[in-house]
């Protein structure tokens, strides 16, 4: 083949990307990482590792988490050591902590005390007489190295039961929302192109709890807004790409739509809308990924599924909302075409 004939290919290419020819394949990559996920979680859960699947916070296995406010004392850091310190000596290991303000700390940690489960409803009472006791201790700790500070300790025992009553809330708010954007984008656009958001937004889900899973991300409530965030947020791509292919079906509208070029249509589409896509993309990247490298725990932790979600959302956006969309008008056309060849048969 020679050069021209080349240069015109990809000039043709450029123009119109190949999104729906090669519609298969797109799905190879969230396959990927959801292979890749699996794989690392059970690397994660050997005794020589992590012991667990995934990085499960106190927000959803339960626990207890300490707040201690502190006032004319030393640095988060310093604090974040007294208490640590007082915590461990009590039997019980922490999971982890964040500053909030200067120098208040909050500590999570699990209900095993020394090796022993304690999140039963038959040792809840124990727990809560211990974190009260860890409490006292912690107060008196920083009393002590700083005299006049005023400190108050409070320690919030999270059992098992409303950790289930909390993950049963969590999955309702991202289905509701889930749910929403199917009914508003199949009324604003068609019933197809509702289940192909609803379709990608179910990938970019999981998607991300993959990617947070491989990352070893903390699994709390910020997981939990941060993935009604994605939701809302790989959306807007979506939705933009649908509205010019619904300009560029307009042709069609009062024709036989099974004469459209799906595929033109779907390709041109989608290359028309590449660039404000990304651009959008890229410019809320920035944003959130600052908030991740601010050095904030609680920030990091809110960001990072963000960033997966995002990423993943202008991914689907771009090749596999348009590439469901266009196999369920191709599977409409077949089942109408066999429906006109049975019609026929029956005249004769």
């Amino acid at each position: 083949m020679d050069n021209s004939k080349v240069l015109s290919k990809i000039k043709l290419s450029l123009k119109r990307l190949p999104i729906y020819k090669n519609r298969y394949y797109w799905f190879i990559v969230p396959a990927a990482i959801l292979f890749i996920a699996l794989v690392c979680g059970a690397v994660y859960s050997g005794d020589n590792v992590f012991g667990n699947f995934a990085n499960v916070g106190i927000d959803f296995e339960g626990g207890t988490v300490l707040t201690v406010n502190v006032s004319g004392a030393g640095s988060y850091e310093d604090n974040a050591e007294i208490v640590e310190r007082i915590v461990e000596d009590h039997g019980v290991s922490v999971s982890s902590s964040q500053s909030s303000g200067v120098s208040s700390v909050i500590t999570r940690y699990a209900n095993n005390v020394n090796g022993e489960d304690w999140s039963g409803e038959d040792r809840t009472e124990d727990m809560i007489a211990l974190n009260r006791t860890i409490a006292a201790a912690v107060e008196e700790a920083i009393l002590q190295a700083y005299p006049g500070a005023t400190v108050e300790a409070n320690a919030e025992t999270i059992n098992a039961t409303a950790s289930r009553d909390f993950i049963n809330r969590a999955l309702l708010a991202v289905g509701v929302a889930m749910v929403l954007m199917l009914i508003y984008t199949a009324i604003r656009f068609d019933l197809f192109s509702g289940i192909a958001a609803l379709c990608t937004q179910l990938i970019d889900v999981i998607v991300t709890l993959s990617l947070v899973i491989t990352f070893r991300v903390p699994i709390n409530s910020s997981l939990i807004a941060a993935l009604i965030t994605v939701v809302a947020y790989s959306i807007n791509n979506t939705i933009v790409i649908f509205d010019r292919v619904r300009e560029n079906m307009a042709p069609y509208k009062h024709k036989d739509k099974n004469k459209a070029d799906i595929p033109y249509i779907l390709d041109t589409s989608v290359t028309e809308c590449l660039r404000r896509a990304a651009f959008t993309t890229i410019t809320t990247l920035i944003t959130i990924v600052v908030l991740a490298a601010w050095g904030i725990q609680s920030l990091a932790e809110f960001a990072l599924p963000i960033i997966f979600g995002i990423l993943s959302g202008l991914y689907s956006s771009i090749f596999l909302s348009p590439s469901i969309w266009g196999m369920l008008m191709d599977l409409k056309r077949n089942r109408a075409f066999k429906a006109k060849k049975a019609a026929k048969a029956k005249r004769r």
